[in-house]
């Protein structure tokens, strides 16, 4: 994306709770990448927009999605 924004939202805990998010990013077509390392996953997730208020509005909804997977 050359004239966009992006945000890269980094997580990381084991790879058991890291199941349902991959699978709701997957769900989503969001892009992300996985590392693992002395027993943690490792996500990096990627949100592009064309325009700064586009992507605070993909980060905040991305944002309540992965909340909604504490509940």
């Amino acid at each position: 994306m050359s004239n966009g924004h992006h945000v890269v939202v980094t997580w990381s805990g084991t790879d058991s709770d890291s199941q349902p998010i991959v699978q709701l990013l997957q769900r989503q077509n969001v892009p992300y990448a996985v590392e693992m390392e002395n027993g943690l996953t490792q996500l990096e997730i990627t949100v592009q927009a064309e325009s700064l208020r586009a992507l605070r509005d993909s980060v905040d909804a991305l944002l309540v999605q992965l909340s909604s997977l504490e509940d």
